[in-house]
């Protein structure tokens, strides 16, 4: 198996640069991090100071494809991740990128083209596309076992703290952009896209800080109506993350999405009911996981892509049609 030399561009402190340096770094039989691209000098300093990084060397972008490495990680500040990953493919590079992209749809959509029509390898940061949980809900979807969905429930929360809040209103969607994204993808997969959206984006107000903080948002379908609900201030928020998949034959509940253990490993916990014999009683059956590391099923997909092992599912036309409802989602 071919190992991938790749460099990360970006070390933003707000996304998932740190996460994905260290899941790159864990995986030294597929991947050689060879590298990183900080052009802004704080964030340097802030990163040449982190565990995260150390050892790795800087460079600038033009000595980073000099290198030509086999892929670029683009992990920038929110508004930076698009124009690099244009920049990464123009050069010729399959790229990951963190998501949701950017809130320019003209400048997304130009970047899912250029991968299209060099036929280069994009992936997106949405790591709930390799949960275990998530996996096994769209096996028994494939089984046929929970029938016809009509309803999904995504919940992101979490109970932030100030600089969180005040970083937020530099998203026009604020948490609806920001996190329900990956809701809206994984209700994407099981419901498809919707016919209606009636986004009900609010502010809480909360520590007197004006941002969208609370983002809510229904999805029409002829046969039902999905929400996606994600918020920053909620009190244990993150322990009530949850997906709730609900069909004319069973349904399946993820609460929580994660369990972060201690050791860098995640747990999930699940629930599936699968009959109606007695209505008014709790026939879940708990479904048990083996643990999992966030971003490993994504970063070891990517790599598969890059050596054509298999393609992605992902393509950018559908890349283009999920920005499409997120932006319309954040409104």
């Amino acid at each position: 198996m071919r190992k991938l030399r790749v460099i990360q561009v970006g070390t933003a402190p707000m996304v998932h640069a740190e996460h994905v340096a260290i899941a790159l770094r864990g995986l030294p039989e597929t991947y050689d991090l060879l590298g990183v691209v900080e052009e802004d000098p704080l964030l340097r300093t802030r990163a040449e100071g982190l565990k995260s990084y150390a050892g790795l060397p800087y460079m600038s972008w033009e000595d980073a494809v000099r290198l030509r490495p086999d892929a670029f990680f683009i992990e920038t500040d929110e508004h930076q991740l698009v124009r690099n990953a244009i920049r990464s493919l123009e050069a010729g590079f399959p790229t990951y990128m963190d998501k949701p992209g950017s809130e320019n749809s003209a400048e997304f959509h130009r970047m899912c083209s250029l991968a299209e029509s060099r036929k280069l390898v994009l992936c997106m940061g949405y790591m709930f596309r390799q949960n275990p949980a998530v996996l096994y809900a769209l096996e028994l979807l494939k089984q046929g076992k929970l029938g016809e969905i009509f309803s999904v429930e995504g919940q992101m929360n979490n109970c932030s703290d100030v600089g969180y809040q005040k970083w937020l209103p530099r998203f026009k969607g604020g948490m609806m952009y920001y996190l329900g994204c990956h809701m809206i993808d994984v209700m994407v997969h099981f419901c498809g896209f919707p016919d209606a959206v009636e986004p009900m984006n609010s502010r809480t107000g909360l520590r007197g800080i004006d941002c969208v903080d609370y983002g809510f948002c229904a999805y029409r379908y002829k046969n039902g109506i999905s929400f996606v609900k994600t918020n920053c201030v909620e009190i244990n928020g993150v322990n009530r993350r949850s997906i709730v998949i609900t069909g004319s034959k069973g349904s399946f509940e993820i609460r929580p999405i994660e369990i972060p253990r201690d050791d860098g490993w995640d747990d999930t916990v699940a629930y599936v009911t699968l009959n109606n014999d007695h209505p008014y009683t709790d026939g879940r059956v708990e479904v048990k996981f083996l643990p999992h590391k966030r971003y490993d099923g994504l970063l070891l997909n990517f790599a598969r892509y890059v050596r054509g092992e298999a393609e992605n599912p992902y393509t950018p036309e559908y890349e283009g049609k999920l920005h499409d409802l997120i932006l319309q989602s954040c409104e």
